[in-house]
């Protein structure tokens, strides 16, 4: 990977509906060039997928979740499939997960589920109450 593929790598994470033509004439490529190095990132895992980010609706939560020892990986696994916004931390957390729901209910509902999941011994959530 070089600064050419960094810099088309942050187009993409600033808009992912960026076009090719667009993305090329800032980068000085051609349309088929840039194409070419996507299909060769999204190839290589570099890039995982293209999602779509809404404005938040209903409730946002960060669950902060602490782990046994050597379960922090798994737990990370696991919320993935709940969350793309799930990283590893440090304090007394070890893992943090962003969730989104429609109403209070199911943002408790989805908690529990990660309570449930194996390896996890706490957690703490924290609700969004007013943006920016």
């Amino acid at each position: 990977m070089d600064e050419t593929d960094l810099k088309i790598l942050n187009l993409l994470r600033q808009n992912s509906r960026t076009k090719n033509t667009e993305i090329a004439r800032q980068v000085s490529l051609t349309e088929r060039a840039v194409r070419a190095r996507i299909e060769k990132l999204v190839r290589e895992g570099i890039i995982k997928r293209f999602t779509v980010e809404t404005s938040p609706v209903g409730v946002e939560g960060l669950v902060l979740i602490g782990t046994n020892v050597g379960r922090t990986t798994s737990v990370k696994e696991k919320a993935r499939q709940m969350s793309d916004s799930v990283f590893e931390c440090t304090g007394e957390y070890d893992v943090a997960v962003r969730l989104r729901a429609d109403s209070l209910d199911e943002l408790n509902k989805r908690v529990d589920e990660l309570r449930s999941f194996p390896g996890v011994v706490r957690t703490s959530t924290l609700i969004k109450l007013v943006e920016g």
